[in-house]
């Protein structure tokens, strides 16, 4: 019998009821048992309560929301309703294999100090290989006492790899819901990399599935959650000028096709920075 400490699994869901099912069973298929999973129903207009239901299990706790809020308020509202000492998060699409709990919890048993974090490699269906790939082994990614670039930089794996302790979520707070669905992984990454060391497992434990509607999918509210992220972080991300070039480069290119006045300023920024990068510059020629 599985003696471990709770782990609380968070499932934010929306509108994905034909996936849904993949995920839950792969949490609940867990070698560590000793789990409440908390699915959180963002008032999706589908079937995702009957897939929920088919599921008989008393770790399940289900929690609707009565009207459409976003993913960032989904997950605060599974850590608002969590209790277990570990907190993880698994994305509807996404999936999990069967040792990701128990290596996680292991990990931070032989932890000394233990990190405010940790994530693991895994597979993306997207991409057609590791979510990180070319990494040494497992280790200290960030260590804020350490390092003085930006986390993101080394920190890229998306929250269904993470597990954090509870006591680090109550120290770093809730995730922004002003970001709604974009970029609030990122910047509650980033929290939690400044004060808290974040480690690596390098164990392929994920499945990132990639679907047609998610994967890169470019509109305003993508635009909106990076720039309430640059924001808060610009003073930050000045310390690490390659990131803050290839960060507004990225801006430039994800808003030249919405609104060309808004990629111009994103794209003369990283000019300024680097006025030699032939990328950069063909970029902003598409914006004249």
């Amino acid at each position: 019998m599985n003696t471990g400490p709770l782990v609380s699994v968070i499932i934010p869901t929306f509108n994905r009821c034909s996936v849904l099912g993949r995920a839950i069973e792969s949490a609940l298929k867990q070698d560590y048992q000793n789990l409440e999973i908390l699915i959180i129903n963002d008032a999706s207009g589908d079937s995702t309560e009957t897939v929920v239901k088919s599921f008989d299990d008393p770790r399940i706790k289900y929690v609707l929301h009565e009207k459409n809020r976003g993913l960032a308020a989904a997950r605060n509202t599974g850590i608002r309703n969590s209790s277990g000492e570990y907190i993880t998060f698994l994305d509807d699409d996404d999936e999990w294999g069967y040792r990701k709990v128990r290596r996680q919890v292991q990990t931070f048993n032989h932890l000394d100090p233990k990190p405010g974090l940790i994530f693991t490699n895994g597979f993306s269906e997207y991409e057609n290989g590791l979510i990180i790939r070319n990494k040494q082994g497992s280790g200290i990614a960030f260590d804020p006492g350490r390092d003085r670039f930006f986390p993101l930089r080394v920190l890229v794996s998306p929250p269904s790899s993470w597990m954090i302790p509870k006591a680090v979520v109550a120290d770093i707070g809730f995730f922004d819901e002003e970001m709604f669905n974009n970029w609030d992984d990122g910047d509650y990454l980033v929290r939690v990399s400044f004060k808290y060391q974040t480690y690596f497992l390098n164990e392929n434990l994920v499945i990132w599935h990639a679907l047609a509607n998610h994967v890169n999918m470019i509109n305003e509210k993508l635009i909106r959650g990076k720039e309430v992220f640059l924001r808060k972080n610009l003073d930050a991300m000045k310390n690490d000028a390659s990131y803050l070039f290839r960060f507004y480069r990225a801006m430039g290119k994800d808003t030249l096709k919405l609104d060309k006045k808004k990629a111009r300023a994103f794209l003369l920024k990283a000019f300024r920075m680097r006025p030699l990068d032939l990328s950069t510059i063909g970029k902003l020629s598409k914006t004249l």
